[in-house]
């Protein structure tokens, strides 16, 4: 079922069917269009997926209707879980809906994630905050707390759509819905609301998701995006790097645009710490003898303490500048940023919109600072908004990873082990709602993850430490820094990539503290650090780009006045336009049809074996469909680009070689190739 905009219900209409939670959610004003669209389904128990722009108040568009049930049904216990990606969002999520129903209903929210415990039973609530991890671990060693639960909302659902976060979530879905109390009214109906704003093919999403008799809303255009170009390389001066550079042409705009706070991303961890540390001197040697903005620096490495300050300053106060990773471009609302910074362009149109989507909340325009480094990054930043204009939105891949079933079967031989005498395999679909995972306990049983006997398994002994020190409740992969604790507190406040790169100082706290360099025992930091000729700590890296994406390839192409669905053939190379995955798949598909001969790959086409050759276009439409599907037949055609697609997950190297070459051929995105291919011309 999808609803339009032309049958948006009255107010009238909405207050009767939510007289308890309109007046809470809706006082002084009227719901947006979206919102209206949306609770209607929602508040009949209807599972529904919406789909709307950033600051479109989805958030209470979700949870309005599914207080009003909370009341109608007259529910004395958890019934509600609202599922965040992100610490972060969880945080604002928590503050946003106790200013709601914390006067009617105090106490009636709460929130439960790896920094926050405060969820202690469920008597008396209506909804828990989670991240999907935090869910795992509370369903298996406390199913008996949710056992009242009827609605599950799913925000941000695109980052974890396709991603392995999200098969782990649904399998924790089925077991919540398992094991749910039958209600008392037949009404009371257990159901599920999905949000997002950045993804493509939500038929597809909401099949899988909510499952195909789901209520699909869509409404809205994006909000306009007003985007200013600065070029950095016009500060330079010698000796300066990207830091430097970006560092000098943002304080001046700063200073003067008179902007008062504004929130600037960047790629990586040491990008960001970098730009933040010279940040730090451009801002003073700007403003002079003016007070410079604060300036605060956000990333998933830094405590829980510090990150929440940051979040709070940049809420509160209104004057500030925030450098951070993609941590807080997911959902946080900071309703008076004046400005988003791409201090470098994200490589996918997804992340692109979640940036900007975080500036001018209250505003239908999104204004944004785009620094670059000459005429390709200027080119750059012209297409990511080209794209975000046009709507064309990155491609995803869904697919079953075994290592995911792994950490399930883990988690439950575990708790079995630790609460019981062991787990047998055949009450795993009890356990898991309908999953029996045969052909991984097989697997584990093969590699010794798993040990058998007199018909039940249980963990290896590392296996159980994992347990024990609860660590088996997510598929993310694990951290690979070294602790950085504050020498006056003792509190764990950071991480670096290792102790010989560990460098004289880091920037925290808004101010530089020294990084002692003990070659035994913990690292700390020390007090505040005044040498700006130390160098600054390295911090842990994350998995690199894959390259750019195709629909970035597309609006490159286009600015070039080139038509990227024709493909053109000249001297070897096909221009293919299909970013860095698609044409790594194309590659590898021309490999398998004229073995042995070598095609290589890049963002924008492939050459073939002979660079110097004339002959025509080496395959038809026809053929490279044909060719593809020979390819995806073979199980050792992909074997050369699999790994550039499969995406990292905590316990894949825990599995058997065959299952790991099953998950690697699984990544590879044949169907969104093969529609790549039907939309272009050779």
């Amino acid at each position: 079922m999808v609803q339009t905009e032309q049958e948006l219900p009255t107010t009238e209409a909405l207050r009767g069917m939510m007289p308890d939670s309109y007046p809470l959610f809706f006082a002084g004003r009227m719901p947006w269009p979206a919102q209206c669209l949306v609770m209607p389904p929602v508040v009949k128990g209807r599972s529904t997926l919406l789909a709307a722009p950033t600051a479109s108040g989805k958030t209470e568009a979700a949870i309005a209707p599914l207080y009003q049930r909370h009341i109608s049904f007259r529910r004395t216990h958890l019934s509600t879980l609202y599922i965040a990606p992100t610490k972060a969002l969880a945080n604002d999520i928590f503050e946003r809906l106790d200013n709601y129903l914390g006067v009617r209903s105090p106490g009636c929210v709460t929130r439960y994630t790896g920094d926050r415990h405060e969820f202690q039973n469920a008597e008396g609530l209506f909804c828990l905050i989670v991240t999907p991890e935090a869910l795992d671990s509370l369903q298996l060693t406390r199913p008996a707390e949710l056992a009242s639960v009827r609605a599950v909302v799913i925000d941000e659902i695109h980052l974890l759509h396709g991603a392995p976060r999200g098969q782990q979530l649904r399998f924790v879905l089925d077991r919540v819905r398992a094991a749910a109390i039958r209600p008392r009214h037949p009404d009371d109906t257990f159901h599920v609301v999905g949000m997002t704003a950045t993804i493509d093919r939500l038929e597809e999403v909401r099949d899988i998701w909510l499952g195909s008799e789901g209520t699909l809303v869509r409404h809205g255009a994006a909000r306009e995006i007003d985007l200013e170009l600065l070029n950095i390389d016009l500060v330079a001066e010698p000796g300066d790097d990207i830091a430097a550079k970006s560092a000098r042409a943002l304080a001046r705009w700063l200073k003067r645009s008179g902007t008062p706070k504004v929130l600037v991303f960047d790629n990586t961890r040491n990008g960001a710490h970098a730009l933040a540390a010279a940040l730090d001197g451009e801002l003073r040697a700007a403003f002079g003898v003016a007070e410079p903005p604060p300036l605060h620096l956000h990333m998933g490495v830094l405590s829980a303490t510090e990150r929440e300050r940051v979040e709070t300053a940049m809420k509160t106060e209104r004057n500030g500048v925030c450098v951070a990773t993609s941590t807080l471009e997911i959902g946080i609302d900071i309703g008076d940023v004046d400005a988003i910074v791409l201090a470098t362009p994200p490589r996918d149109v997804g992340s692109y919109l979640q940036r900007i989507g975080r500036g001018n909340r209250r505003s239908g325009t999104c204004h944004v600072l785009a620094l670059h480094a000459g005429a390709e990054g200027a080119a750059m930043q012209n297409a990511l908004l080209d794209c975000a204009r046009r709507g064309d939105l990155d491609d995803v891949h869904e697919y079953d990873r075994p290592s995911v079933r792994f950490q399930q079967v883990l988690s439950h031989a575990w708790h079995a082990t630790r609460n019981e005498d062991g787990l047998e395999p055949k009450e795993l679909v009890r356990r898991t709602g309908g999953h029996d995972h045969a052909d991984i306990v097989a697997d584990m049983v093969s590699t010794g993850a798993l040990n058998r006997r007199r018909g039940i398994v249980f963990p290896n002994d590392a296996l159980i430490e994992e347990g024990d020190e609860r660590r088996i409740h997510s598929v993310i992969m694990g951290g690979t820094g070294l602790p950085v604790l504050d020498a006056r507190t003792g509190e764990a406040m950071t991480q670096v990539s290792d102790r010989g790169q560990a460098g004289g100082r880091m920037f925290v706290g808004g101010g530089f503290r020294k990084l002692n360099d003990a070659r035994e025992g913990p690292m700390h930091l020390e007090s505040r650090s005044t040498d700006r000729n130390a160098r600054l700590a390295l911090l842990p890296k994350t998995r690199g780009a894959r390259g750019l994406s195709r629909p970035v390839v597309w609006a490159l192409a286009r600015q070039r006045g080139l038509d990227p669905q024709s493909w053109t053939w000249r001297g070897g190379r096909w221009s293919t336009y299909g970013g860095g995955a698609f044409n790594s798949l194309l590659a590898a598909v021309l490999a398998h049809r004229f073995a042995p001969d070598i095609w290589r790959a890049d963002d924008f086409g492939v050459d073939g074996p002979d660079p110097g050759a004339l002959r025509p276009p080496p395959l038809t439409l026809a053929e490279m469909l044909e060719a593809t599907y020979a390819a995806a037949a073979d199980k050792n055609a992909f074997s050369t680009v699999a790994n550039k697609f499969v995406q990292p997950s905590r316990y894949r190297s825990r599995l058997s070689p065959t299952l790991q070459s099953v998950e690697a051929r699984a990544s590879i995105p044949v169907p969104a190739f093969v529609r790549w291919l039907a939309a272009c011309r050779f």
